[in-house]
């Protein structure tokens, strides 16, 4: 009898347990980001069956979306780009320029503002390191942009100099196109200052 009563309050407890875990769960799934998510959002993109959409409605949606990937890590959003290169890729397209110009001002430049305190913290020897592996991951990628191959075809003591005076000026100033371009750049960059941080 005893071990009877036992089982039925291990079952208890395990129900318990498991109903609040779902409960948990439940709660916080919009609050939880991915890769996936973050291409379910694009894809869902109200405008895609709606071209009459209007402004509001579409700064709604791109609000929920730069949301998401503003909270994806560098690894996150790599997956995102690598896995869902096409969905990444028509919710660009998609996009109008005031509205590519939300993205980057709350995706791109933000990354790109870490970025640049990131780099002036460092001591100057590890500063050199990550501006030439910053370089050379640059070059190996890369780069549409005329701008940008001026910027990595200089020697790398030069890099270093324009990319701790000059970039701001660079950035500020370059195409739209040059801007989502350079996104996954930046963010490669905010992860190796994070390793060379620690």
């Amino acid at each position: 009898m005893n071990k009877q009563r036992l089982w039925l309050q291990v079952a208890a407890f395990l129900a318990l347990v498991w109903g609040a875990l779902a409960v948990v769960l439940w709660w916080t799934e919009d609050h939880v980001f991915t890769p996936e998510k973050t291409l379910v959002l694009m894809n869902e993109s109200p405008w895609y069956v709606n071209e009459r959409l209007g402004p509001r409605q579409r700064g709604t949606h791109l609000d929920k979306v730069i949301a998401s990937v503003s909270r994806l890590t560098y690894n996150q959003r790599e997956t995102m780009r690598e896995d869902g290169a096409e969905s990444v890729d028509r919710f660009m397209k998609s996009l109008t320029e005031d509205e590519k110009g939300e993205y980057i001002s709350r995706i791109v430049e933000q990354t790109f503002l870490s970025v640049m305190k990131g780099i002036e913290k460092l001591p100057p020897e590890e500063r050199r390191r990550v501006t030439g592996a910053i370089q050379r991951d640059m070059k190996k990628r890369g780069t549409q942009s005329p701008e940008m191959q001026l910027l990595l075809d200089q020697s790398a003591a030069d890099f270093e100099k324009a990319l701790l005076k000059d970039a701001g000026m660079f950035f500020k100033q370059a195409p739209l196109a040059t801007k989502l371009e350079m996104a996954p750049l930046l963010e490669g960059m905010q992860a190796r200052i994070l390793l060379f941080a620690r």
